[in-house]
């Protein structure tokens, strides 16, 4: 299914890398931050939501085909992880909700994503 930000407004995000019209497809999302399942998995077009800020995270998205992630508990990434996200294409999300909040929403407004509950 198509991203669209009228998908995300529930959940108040914030996008830090890409623009509203340029959003990607998303077919499943990866809610955790217990990368080793992620990797194992056989998904594709994933918005990884996570509450880990660090480079792990786009080191996995570099093994997988993340093409999105969702920073919950307003986590933000750092300038280093920001540039790599723009080169890898990868479209980066912030949010306040926590991971809990986030996967409901998820499925409230996008009962056409396969949701992997990694928490």
């Amino acid at each position: 299914m198509q991203l669209e930000t009228g998908h995300l407004s529930g959940m108040n995000v914030e996008i830090l890398v890409g623009a509203e019209d340029d959003l990607p497809q998303i077919e499943h999302a990866y809610v955790g931050s217990e990368f080793a399942d992620l990797l194992e998995a056989d998904l594709f077009n994933v918005l990884l939501v996570t509450n880990q800020d660090s480079s792990e995270v786009l080191r996995v998205c570099g093994e997988t085909d993340v093409v999105a992630i969702l920073y919950t508990n307003g986590q933000k990434p750092k300038g280093p992880e920001i540039k790599k996200a723009k080169e890898m294409g990868i479209t980066i999300f912030t949010t306040m909700l926590n991971l809990k909040a986030v996967q409901l929403s998820l499925k409230k407004d996008m009962p056409e994503v396969s949701i992997k509950d990694a928490t």
